[in-house]
Formats: C-alpha cells, sequence, structure tokens
C-alpha cells in the first residue's frame, strides 16, 4: 500500500521595500503610513572612532540594521550603515543622526530628517 504524503510549501509574502528617506536638513517631511517603513543609509567609519548618535522623537522608531564594509577585507575602510524608521503613531517627528566621536561630545555632522505618519 503506498501513502501519499502531501507537501504545501509555505507562500512568501513579499514586505514593502523601505523607502528612503531623503530631504535631510531641507525641511521638508517625508510621509508614511502607519507600519510602513522608511530607511537611512549614512557613511560611517568606525575605526576613527566616529559614530552616528540618534535622537529619535517618542512615537517613532530607529533602529540600526546592518552596517555593510564598502571595501572589505580593508583596513580603515568605510562602512555604510542602514537604519530603519517605522512610525508607531501619526503625528510628524524629527529624528537627528550625529555623526561623532562618543567622548568628544561634539558632532562633526548633523543630518535632521522630518517624517510624517498618517
Amino acid at each position: 500500500m503506498a501513502i501519499a504524503i502531501s507537501v504545501i510549501a509555505p507562500v512568501a509574502i513579499a514586505a514593502p521595500a523601505d523607502i528612503p528617506l531623503v530631504g535631510a536638513n531641507s525641511g521638508k517631511a517625508t510621509t508614511l503610513r502607519r507600519g510602513q517603513s522608511a530607511r537611512v543609509e549614512l557613511q560611517t567609519n568606525a575605526s576613527t572612532g566616529y559614530m552616528w548618535k540618534v535622537d529619535a522623537e517618542r512615537g517613532i522608531n530607529v533602529m540600526l540594521v546592518t552596517t555593510v564594509a564598502t571595501r572589505p577585507g580593508m583596513v580603515g575602510a568605510p562602512s555604510v550603515a542602514s537604519y530603519r524608521v517605522m512610525g508607531a503613531r501619526r503625528g510628524t517627528y524629527r529624528i537627528v543622526f550625529r555623526y561623532m566621536r562618543p567622548w568628544e561630545g561634539k558632532a562633526v555632522r548633523t543630518l535632521t530628517y522630518i517624517v510624517r505618519i498618517v
């Protein structure tokens, strides 16, 4: 007697792609729907001690997703840090990225993004 086994492959539902945030320091807001995410990609170089410090208003989440070397295997080469931004509540929020050495306390570069969640 033969036994038939049926395998049902799970259907992958693609998540919507992150929207790149544009307009740093321009004063123009990027609009996202609740649950939609945006992406910020910033060049960084940890070998120099510099890192991006993120200050985001309550109601919006910003998390570091990846850091990828631009020239793998090359000591001291820069990387690209990718951050994901998601709004939890409706409203307009400011996100400030400061490129700094934590022990110095002063940013050498500041980028401000405005995000409107609808």
